[in-house]
């Protein structure tokens, strides 16, 4: 073959085999100049978050359950019922409770009778001004008069040892006699006060045959029946707290320390496109050692009752919200294989520039440059893929 087509095929070989990043210097120089528009890259506001997955936790859950025994006689929730705090949930029967009460008031009024007290009376009594007292008392006096009479008579020898003796036993067992009484009024006065706290309690349990939410919430799990006989502390319903949720989030170890109390949390649930707003108000004061993350715990407020505790959560962090950083539109950036570029012009000429980027920002669309970009250069707004690396471009607008 003559050397003339020899060099021929060779230097076709060599043109035809140079890809994007081969022969960026033959391709620059025969590439045709082009016109690109452009923009300067500047610092803006991009708040600094941090990535976190967990899960949507009722703040309070709660087993409604039988305080005292008794049949369900009503039942006014189901499952998903919303309850105000202090609604009725269940009922039971309550004629046993009544007949309680009525019994321990009719005891109570029997005590006040022994006292001597009236239908407007108090419970307060002097034992000097009651009936059994006054008859001690004046049996007392009787003795001491009969003593007495008995002390003089002896003097004079009118009487017997033996009489007088009789008279000084008679005054002690008077004096006895005065000492119960005041004893058993006492013991009385006592027995009321007793009373009143039997029928507090006759009071509290008719009262407790009213089951009530003692929370805002809604019904998770019906556990009784119209007509079940509950023991004491048997089930009833489980309530949970549906305003406001909990997110409990596992945030990796190496920027655990960029949270704090207080900060910003956007929650995103399958299906759902908008973001939910919430606040950092509890962390962890240990590291989990099983995967090296620290437990963070947001209040979600729920005040329309869409978000359901139990499902799964990503969620952001805004530890910074007046960091800064650099941001191009979708447009601007060019991924093959996994490698993000874009074209910077440099001297009337492009350079091909790898960046790596950060999240994708909305209102308008685009991506966060992490690094390979600076503030102040200029980068094409819409490149092609032909673009190469040193090829002579007219800027016409920017």
């Amino acid at each position: 073959m003559p050397r003339r087509c020899v060099f021929a095929l060779f230097g076709l070989f060599s043109i035809s085999c140079s890809g994007p990043y081969s022969n960026d210097t033959v391709k620059a120089t025969t590439a045709p100049k082009v016109t690109v528009k452009v923009r300067d890259a500047a610092l803006e506001a991009i708040p600094e978050i941090i990535a976190a997955t967990g899960e949507l936790q009722a703040e309070d859950q709660a087993t409604l359950r039988a305080k005292v025994p008794g049949r369900v006689q009503k039942l006014h929730v189901d499952l998903g019922t919303r309850v105000q705090e202090g609604q009725v949930i269940a009922e039971l029967e309550k004629e046993d409770y009544e007949l309680r009460l009525r019994q321990a008031e009719a005891s109570m009024e029997q005590t006040r009778a022994r006292l001597g007290l009236g239908p407007k009376d108090g419970d307060e009594v002097d034992p000097v001004n009651t009936a059994i007292v006054r008859q001690a008392a004046a049996s007392l006096r009787e003795a001491k008069l009969m003593f007495g009479n008995a002390n003089e008579l002896f003097k004079k020898g009118i009487v017997s040892n033996v009489d007088y003796q009789r008279a000084g036993v008679n005054l002690q067992a008077a004096e006895a006699r005065y000492q119960g009484a005041v004893e058993e009024v006492l013991r009385t006065r006592a027995e009321l006060l007793q009373r009143r706290q039997e029928i507090a309690l006759a009071k509290q349990q008719l009262t407790d045959t009213l089951i009530r939410a003692p929370f805002r919430g809604a019904i998770t799990q019906r556990l009784a029946t119209v007509g079940e006989f509950l023991a004491v502390n048997a089930p009833a319903v489980v309530l949970v707290r549906w305003h406001p949720l909990r997110a409990r989030l596992q945030v990796p170890e190496r920027v655990a320390f960029k949270v704090r109390a207080g900060q910003r949390i956007d929650l995103m649930f399958e299906g759902q496109a908008a973001s939910h707003p919430g606040r950092v108000v509890r962390l962890s004061p240990s590291i989990e050692a099983q995967n090296r993350s620290l437990v963070v715990e947001g209040e979600m407020p729920n005040e329309d009752g869409n978000l359901r505790a139990g499902a799964f959560i990503e969620a952001t962090i805004t530890v910074d919200a007046n960091a800064r950083g650099i941001a191009v539109p979708l447009s601007s950036v060019i991924s093959f294989a996994g490698v993000d570029r874009v074209f910077v012009v440099n001297n009337s000429a492009l350079e091909d520039r790898q960046i790596k980027v950060g999240r994708r920002l909305t209102n308008p669309d685009r991506l966060e440059v992490l690094s390979g970009l600076k503030a102040g250069e200029r980068y094409v707004l819409d490149p092609s893929d032909r673009f190469v690396q040193g090829q002579k471009v007219e800027v016409v607008s920017q």
